[in-house]
């Protein structure tokens, strides 16, 4: 009987293995990782682009679907933008799906041995169509069910969604706990009107990961990461940004004060001081000259 524990002891070479990205600083192999927003943010259109993503450059995908109807994945044509043009990806929806949820997580649970999984990425769309999960024990079941396929190298994203303030996740602490990377998605707002734009903000880390922004091709499922702080601009901020750059643009070198002059703000505004130095060496560069700051225009932007 001892001979189950001393093959299952963890040896020298186990340790050997590294943290591996999917993609760099956000999706990580053999790792879970959940994404959580309000319903009409974008989840589903990020899970339905890392799919695609995924089935390019892993073995096997496997997209759990038991939240959005036939008549939804219809609309967003998502079978020839996903099932017909990737035979390693498997669309399993609620109405094809030979078992219940649960029972189809058991299933793989209790197949996940060694590396069965490896090499794998898996959705859970969406988490609370799992189980219920205010229920302490129901979603620990369900954790503890991920967690095994995880071990067998198995890469897993769940999609869950927010409570009534929209700040946190939706369940229980059972979820935090068990996840290895978790995230707050919210819409861009100011996002090209032909993509889903979303900011991802990191709400739990065990690996390197970090804020992320993407635009989403609703026509193609592409997924393009866009620069963070461009992403996360206002509509005061770009107003800004074209003030500032149109100025430097006519005088190469001005000191802040009479920068923030020309562009009609007082040289005391600390809002148009605080955007001057947020966007400082990404449009423009400032040096210090004696006690003065001079900007110039970045020739790249």
């Amino acid at each position: 009987m001892l001979h189950i524990l001393t093959q299952a002891s963890l040896s020298e070479a186990d340790f050997n293995e590294k943290i591996d990205f999917v993609i760099e600083g956000f999706i990580t192999k053999r790792m879970i990782t959940m994404v959580y927003a309000d319903g009409g943010n974008g989840k589903s259109w990020l899970a339905f682009a890392l799919a695609k993503y995924c089935a390019i450059r892993m073995t096997q995908v496997f997209y759990l679907d038991f939240d959005n109807p036939l008549s939804v994945l219809k609309e967003r044509n998502v079978h020839d933008l996903l099932i017909a043009s990737h035979q390693n990806l498997h669309y399993v929806q609620r109405s094809k799906s030979p078992l219940p949820s649960y029972e189809l997580l058991k299933t793989l649970s209790e197949n996940a041995t060694a590396k069965q999984f490896e090499n794998m990425f898996f959705v859970i769309d969406s988490l609370r169509d799992f189980a219920d999960v205010n229920n302490e024990a129901k979603i620990a079941a369900v954790m503890n069910m991920l967690k095994d396929i995880r071990e067998a190298g198995g890469t897993i994203l769940i999609l869950g969604h927010s409570n009534k303030d929209g700040r946190n996740y939706q369940g229980s602490n059972a979820i935090r706990n068990s996840v290895d990377n978790m995230y707050r998605l919210k819409k861009r707002e100011l996002g090209s009107n032909d993509s889903v734009g979303v900011i991802l903000e990191v709400k739990k880390e065990r690996a390197a990961i970090v804020d992320k922004a993407f635009d989403i091709n609703p026509n193609s499922l592409d997924l393009i990461e866009v620069d963070l702080i461009e992403a996360q601009a206002t509509e005061q901020d770009i107003e800004f940004v074209s003030l500032i750059k149109n100025i430097l643009l006519q005088d190469s070198q001005l000191n802040k004060t009479d920068l923030l002059n020309k562009a009609g703000f007082a040289k005391d505004d600390k809002s148009a001081r605080a955007r001057l130095d947020k966007y400082d060496g990404i449009y423009w560069q400032s040096t210090k000259r004696h006690t003065r700051i001079i900007y110039q225009l970045i020739q790249s932007c």
